[in-house]
């Protein structure tokens, strides 16, 4: 089975199978993250970090475009914060 974003497919390194497995998100799920998410900050210009909320957690991942595919760097999970959701509503606009 293969996934894709941006007619890219997804290919994780064996670290982020790990992140992806210790927050019980499928690598299924990394392409909707990817697409639907909102920009957690800016990185370097290949590098692409999205998340989504769920409850109070933010659910990240991070992928690098590597010319023919995107290669999942990470996946994390963090406590939606005061300070930081008022971040993401200045800077997307929510």
């Amino acid at each position: 089975m293969e996934f894709a974003y941006k007619g890219k497919p997804i290919f994780p390194t064996k670290m982020a199978l790990n992140e992806l497995s210790e927050i019980d998100v499928n690598l299924s799920e990394v392409p909707e993250i990817l697409e639907q998410g909102f920009e957690i900050r800016k990185r370097s210009k290949n590098v692409i970090e999205r998340g989504i909320q769920r409850a109070n957690k933010v659910i990240n991942v991070v992928v690098v475009d590597v010319g023919d595919y995107y290669k999942l760097i990470h996946a994390g999970e963090f406590t939606f914060s005061k300070k930081f959701k008022k971040l993401v509503r200045d800077k997307n606009g929510i």
